[in-house]
């Protein structure tokens, strides 16, 4: 026997990188930065203290979670909001969540603490909800689908999901169209009775029609609303 094998997983601290994506990150959702803004290596590295360089290895972590975009020749921004890049999202949302909860049913990987606290999530985000507390329920929601989906144990997967988690609350905070994102206060605890009931197609479906509702629900209020305001912007920046 290999007397190291007891010794377990030393938890990894960040990296520099990875601190400093995390900070812009939290820059960009708080509604600090617009979509469409420019992110300035200059700025960054003298607000963040770090190297040009680690702001630049930074962004580019944020852009292939979806966060930002580079364009050639003119530098890194805030990814721009539109009703296209939503339905993307959440197409996109409801092909991998499924299958991540499929996934952990299907192995049994949910304690009765992972259900309880999902029952406890759904429970906050309707109260929130009714609340009208935006910024809260949004996260909450977010760590619902978080939960839900970690015990798939696929980290490809789950590093997937995690930007687009971040995009939908980018999109969602500056939309202010958060009532698409939960847009029924008792289908959130329909998932949780789908996982419980230890059904793998059951628990896939019903998130799977979770989020399309949410999804469909966002589309016809961008619809009504004629698009975004900030992909206008977003085209006015690129006449400029």
């Amino acid at each position: 026997m290999n007397e190291l094998a007891l010794v377990g997983e030393v938890d990894r601290p960040p990296t520099l990188t990875e601190a400093v994506a995390n900070k812009i990150q939290d820059i960009i959702i708080s509604g600090v930065l617009a979509p469409g803004s420019p992110l300035r290596e200059v700025e960054l590295s003298k607000t963040l203290n770090a190297s040009r360089g680690t702001i630049r290895e930074a962004l580019r972590q944020l852009q292939e979670e979806g966060l930002v975009e580079v364009l050639t020749y003119r530098g890194a921004y805030v990814t721009r909001l539109t009703p296209q890049r939503a339905r993307e999202i959440y197409t996109l949302r409801a092909l991998l969540e499924p299958y991540a909860v499929r996934l952990a049913v299907t192995h049994g990987a949910y304690s009765e603490q992972d259900l309880q606290q999902l029952e406890t999530l759904a429970e906050r985000v309707a109260e929130l909800l009714r609340g009208d507390q935006l910024r809260e329920t949004l996260t909450t929601d977010m760590e619902f689908h978080r939960l839900a989906c970690e015990r798939s144990g696929h980290q490809l997967l789950l590093g997937m999901l995690r930007g687009l988690r971040s995009q939908t609350l980018l999109f969602m905070l500056n939309t202010r169209l958060h009532a698409a994102l939960v847009s029924e206060e008792n289908s959130h605890r329909a998932v949780v009775a789908a996982i419980r009931s230890g059904d793998p197609a059951q628990a896939e479906e019903r998130i799977r029609a979770h989020i399309t509702e949410a999804g469909s629900l966002l589309d016809r209020r961008l619809q009504e609303r004629g698009g975004s305001e900030e992909e206008t912007a977003a085209e006015r920046r690129e006449e400029a």
